[in-house]
């Protein structure tokens, strides 16, 4: 390296470190028969005042003869010439003014990874804001191109006002995405499969949003095949096995997308809508509609952290993490499922409205069988973090099996968990909200809601509860018998679960009871056992204790009996 040269001045006049300032002027070096010059001032006021300019020429073949590129062969001709002068406040939607042209001949990039190199590389960009707006921005590449396992891929495009984005992009040609991967080998990512483009995009985003169609020409078609792909918010590959994007004016159609993930498999059809801007723009919104089948979906799968990384066979310790859903989605799906698996439930036949809208999922009248059981249900859920959700849903199911309920349902095991050593078919009719844990399972002291358990006709055996009343009393017989036509009304709060007054007949018996009992199953019933034949005399009664070990205490409670609530304090546990 030769004729290294520049001035620098650094100042600051007081000790405030926004009146300080920093310049390297006349900076030059040349290496080889390459050079760079260029200036930098710039001080740390508002907006943080900003005047540079750079011009370099360098054969990249040459990079080798003075710094070792361990791995790796360059080649190629590169051209860069860069001035930019402003303030830069994207707050306000302030930014430099600026020129700058790129360029890249006869470009080649060979690894050790992969025997045969990406060549003939062309780059051709120019870059400019006069006005130090997104306004005034405009980007031109015309065009990019290469070569790779002898098929070239190019790509050209004119975009101006990143406000109200004009554009115009062209594309064509078959880009293998794994072979180069394997050109670069990024450790810890897996990428594989083929696209292929033939599209013509040209048009204004205004004129997308607000229906003028017929100001828009865009065109064409981009296949996928065997796509894999991996994100950090998700612990397996999404598999895109085939599917055509065709572009119509404002929309994105998809054909026959079959796609799997882990052992789901979906099939879509449909559109989006607002691709360009959702492309180009951070907080952009996409939209669409689609179709959506299955055969078979694990929900769990889609759980962040769920599984070991793709790049690893071994499974992390600790929580699993929530499903995490975009914020800047607005989707809506018409869904036909036939198998559902989640958190070890399984749902059949699912089929209803789902949309996909800021970082929720909200279903309307979605209807599955459950425990061979019809429920529909409208719910919604949020992700907050990948730690963190919350939950809100109305459920309507009609006659289930309540044994089954309660064996393979672990909310209604704990909701209900006195139909152990219950059979019969019940009703619910229930809304409730809360928050999800990092292992998506309900924080009990954040749920809320209320609704009413419905026992068409119910046979209990063994009830510890009214064996315990009856040994007390001296009346046995009550912990067993048929049961029906009776409306539990409760409702959840703090850890609590309230019971309204319920009156039950029972092997001769008339029972009334209220109460509460807590999501660890303590209790305080306040219950009075009618005695046969009408009930007219009757035993007065307080219950503690929990449910497997109850205290009978004869006579009416008091008030500290009540149990202590629990306010759930909004953290992941």
């Amino acid at each position: 390296m030769s004729n290294i040269s520049f001035n620098m001045n650094a100042r600051c006049p007081d000790h405030d470190y926004k009146h300080a300032s920093f310049e390297i002027e006349n900076l030059n070096a040349n290496v080889l028969d390459n050079f760079v010059k260029g200036y930098l001032k710039m001080s740390a006021g508002p907006g943080f005042p900003l005047d540079a300019g750079l011009k370099a020429k360098f054969n990249l073949a040459d990079i080798e003869k003075f710094y070792p590129v361990q791995g790796m062969e360059l080649s190629g001709n590169l051209l860069a010439d860069l001035e930019t002068k402003g303030k830069y406040l994207p707050a306000k939607r302030i930014f430099p003014q600026t020129q700058a042209n790129i360029t890249l001949a006869n470009g080649s990039v060979q690894t050790k990874y992969y025997p045969h190199p990406i060549q003939n590389i062309q780059v051709n960009t120019h870059i400019t804001d006069n006005g130090g707006s997104m306004k005034g921005l405009h980007v031109v590449l015309s065009p990019v191109s290469f070569v790779f396992e002898d098929k070239p891929f190019s790509v050209k495009a004119d975009l101006k006002n990143f406000d109200n984005l004009e554009y115009n992009i062209s594309s064509h040609g078959t880009l293998d995405i794994g072979k180069i991967y394997r050109v670069f080998a990024l450790k810890g990512y897996n990428v594989d499969g083929m696209v292929a483009t033939n599209l013509s995009l040209k048009g204004k985003q205004s004129d997308a949003v607000a229906g003028n169609y017929a100001k828009l020409n865009n065109s064409g078609s981009m296949t996928v095949k065997d796509i894999a792909l991996s994100s950090d918010l998700f612990p397996k590959p999404f598999i895109i096995k085939n599917g055509t994007f065709r572009f119509n004016q404002d929309k994105m159609n998809f054909d026959s997308f079959k796609a799997t993930y882990g052992k789901s498999v979906i099939v879509l059809n449909g559109a989006l809508s607002n691709v360009i801007g959702y492309a180009t723009k951070p907080n952009d919104t996409l939209q669409g509609n689609f179709t959506f089948t299955s055969d078979g979906i694990i929900a769990d799968d889609f759980m962040a952290f769920a599984n070991s990384s793709p790049t690893s066979s071994a499974k992390p310790a600790g929580p699993s993490g929530v499903i995490m859903v975009p914020r800047n989605l607005n989707l809506g799906f018409s869904a036909d499922v036939k198998k559902v698996k989640y958190n070890g439930l399984e749902l059949t036949d699912a089929k209803g409205q789902m949309t996909i809208s800021n970082g929720s999922i909200v279903l309307k009248q979605t209807g599955f069988t459950l425990i061979g059981a019809p429920v529909t249900m409208d719910a919604t859920y949020t992700s907050i973090d990948p730690k963190r959700a919350t939950f809100d849903y109305h459920i309507n199911a009609q006659n289930f099996d309540i044994n089954k309920a309660y064996k393979q349902v672990k909310l209604f095991h704990d909701i209900a968990s006195s139909a152990a050593n219950a059979e019969g078919i019940i009703s619910l009719d229930y809304k409730l909200s809360g928050r999800l844990n990092s292992n998506m399972q309900p924080v009990y002291p954040s749920l809320k809601g209320g609704g009413v358990l419905s026992v068409e006709k119910v046979k209990l055996k063994g009830f510890k509860l009214f064996s315990a009343v009856g040994q007390r009393t001296n009346h046995n017989g009550i912990d067993s018998g048929d049961v029906s036509k009776v409306n539990v009304e409760t409702t959840i709060a703090n850890n609590i679960i309230t019971i309204k007054k319920t009156k039950v007949k029972m092997a001769g018996f008339r029972l009334k009871f209220e109460g509460q009992v807590s999501f660890d199953n303590a209790l305080n019933l306040h219950f009075r056992l009618g005695l046969p034949p009408l009930g007219i005399l009757g035993i007065p009664m307080t219950i503690t204790g929990t449910e497997s070990k109850p205290n009978i205490h004869l006579g009416n409670g008091k008030k500290e009996d009540e149990l202590k609530e629990t306010e759930d304090d909004d953290k992941d546990n």
